[in-house]
């Protein structure tokens, strides 16, 4: 079987949205499903060590409660071991593009080579009381060099 599909070489200020990063609800802690992109993403990184990137974390709307992040065992697919506290969508934003950062850090990406951006629910693509709402919930990775 032959597919084929084309390459894309990424020059600074191009933005790729992570559509396959899912994660549990109110959670900076990302499904087991999240796997093969962040693979993809980790071997881009790898094989492009000049690459500086900004991870734009988004959420769906403006809200404050409860909020999930990974624990001191570090598991990125689980909620076990997870710690809750209280914060905005903004912190929720941050935390679910900082968790993808601390993966990268932990696969050998030097920290140097990624920022975080928290937008909350200030940049929705689709209205958060649509049918496509969750697709508000997503991380955006900008090449900045």
């Amino acid at each position: 079987i032959i597919v084929n599909f084309d390459m894309v070489r990424y020059r600074a200020g191009d933005i790729a949205t992570l559509y396959n990063v899912y994660f549990f609800n109110d959670a900076a802690v990302m499904l087991p499903e999240s796997k093969f992109e962040l693979t993809s993403l980790l071997q881009m990184m790898q094989e492009n060590p000049k690459y500086r990137i900004r991870l734009h974390g988004h959420t769906n709307g403006n809200y404050h409660g409860k909020v999930v992040k990974m624990g001191s065992n570090k598991s990125y697919f689980s909620l076990e071991g997870s710690v809750a506290s209280l914060g905005s969508a903004k912190d929720l934003s941050y935390a679910r593009a900082d968790v993808i950062r601390q993966y990268l850090i932990d696969n050998n990406i030097s920290a140097d080579r990624i920022e975080v951006k928290a937008w909350g629910g200030k940049k929705p693509i689709y209205d958060k009381h649509g049918a496509n709402a969750k697709r508000n919930v997503r991380v955006e990775v900008e090449i900045l060099q």
